[in-house]
């Protein structure tokens, strides 16, 4: 009898202590914690974050540079809460129509970086969340696609600034991203 128990322990403990793995597609599914799977690791089974990584540049309207490096970065996270992602870190350069650099966070490291969460329900947009300057409300949600599924060379960026009141902002700042608008981008 009590090798029995020790038989039935050994086989029981492994799946108490097995870590719950789920892909982004399962995650993108989940509304508001709502409807969200119990897991310890979210992995990019599918490689979906593939397309996105690399150097990407971009132009806008009034004639500002914009230059994107993501990574992906595998397993990353549990400090707080022993979960861990599969997600994109992006840094960015920007520069102004004359070429002076008016932002960089191409030193920065991956915490003070633009950070990836997870991918829409359609699994077209891929949210990031990017900070600035705090301080100003230079902060927000970044949600990066393919116009065309069939062009991975050609991304499109929207920025969402965060609705919070800032206090203590410099007169005269300007946030890095406009707000709402796209910006089109060139894989390099």
């Amino acid at each position: 009898m009590k090798n029995k128990i020790i038989i039935l322990t050994l086989l029981v403990i492994p799946f108490i202590f097995k870590a719950q793995t789920v892909s982004l597609d399962q995650m993108s599914q989940c509304e508001r914690g709502i409807n969200c799977p119990d897991y310890t690791y979210v992995k990019d089974t599918n490689n979906r974050l593939d397309k996105f990584v690399g150097t990407w540049k971009g132009v806008y309207t009034d004639g500002k540079t914009y230059e994107l490096h993501f990574t992906k970065k595998e397993n990353d996270g549990g400090w707080f809460n022993k979960k861990f992602w599969d997600k994109l870190i992006g840094r960015m350069l920007v520069k102004s129509s004359d070429g002076s650099v008016l932002y960089t966070s191409l030193n920065n490291d991956d915490l003070n970086s633009i950070t990836g969460f997870q991918f829409d329900k359609n699994l077209k947009k891929y949210r990031m969340y990017y900070s600035a300057n705090g301080n100003c409300n230079d902060k927000g949600y970044i949600f990066v696609s393919f116009p065309d599924s069939n062009n991975l060379t050609q991304m499109k960026l929207v920025f969402m600034q965060d609705l919070d009141i800032s206090f203590s902002c410099p007169s005269g700042y300007k946030i890095v991203i406009p707000d709402n608008k796209v910006i089109m981008f060139t894989k390099q």
